[in-house]
């Protein structure tokens, strides 16, 4: 078990149903299994004076989902020793849930060509902005199959005014330009 800094926490939280908003119960601490496939957070509900925990580990297609949240517990020890067994290495990754599509990895192209881009993010040299990169597209809900092979010289399927990062991100959760 090791802590996460503040920097790594911000990438897996994106993947909690409402990312970022923890409205009147602010994450004060989280830390992860050593194998990478869990992560335990802990909120303060100031209103309750109260901690709360939340628990997250990868699906079988390294995205992550919520497996447990326990609530009232007295002190932030405590809640972090409700946390401890389930952060233990070695568990297997969760099971897909019924009716979901099995996310491939993000370097999976399935025979397309990656971009220029993508192909540079597989490097030793950037493989932290690889990392970061795979972070996003695995808390997207829905990411476009094509995100890795788009050309941002307007080879996109896309149209070649509509090849910059941006568009695709927000297109592929619905949103636009």
């Amino acid at each position: 078990m090791r802590k996460v800094p503040q920097w790594e926490f911000d990438f897996y939280a994106l993947s909690l149903p409402r990312g970022h908003d923890f409205g009147a119960e602010p994450p004060v601490a989280a830390w992860g299994g050593s194998d990478g496939r869990s992560c335990g957070i802990i909120t303060h509900d100031a209103t309750a004076d109260a901690f709360n925990t939340i628990l997250m580990r990868r699906r079988v297609d390294s995205v992550w989902t919520v497996t447990r949240q326990e609530s009232g517990f007295a002190n932030i020890d405590a809640a972090h020793d409700a946390l401890e067994p389930f952060l233990v290495e070695g568990q297997p990754p969760e099971p897909m849930p019924a009716g979901a599509i099995r996310r491939p990895p993000l370097f999976d192209l399935a025979g397309r060509q990656p971009s220029e881009v993508f192909r540079l993010l597989a490097t030793t040299a950037r493989r932290p902005a690889g990392w970061a990169l795979n972070q996003l597209y695995l808390a997207m809900p829905k990411p476009d199959r094509n995100w890795a092979s788009c050309e941002l010289s307007g080879g996109c399927p896309f149209g070649p005014d509509r090849g910059d990062w941006s568009y695709h991100a927000s297109a592929s959760i619905g949103g636009s330009e």
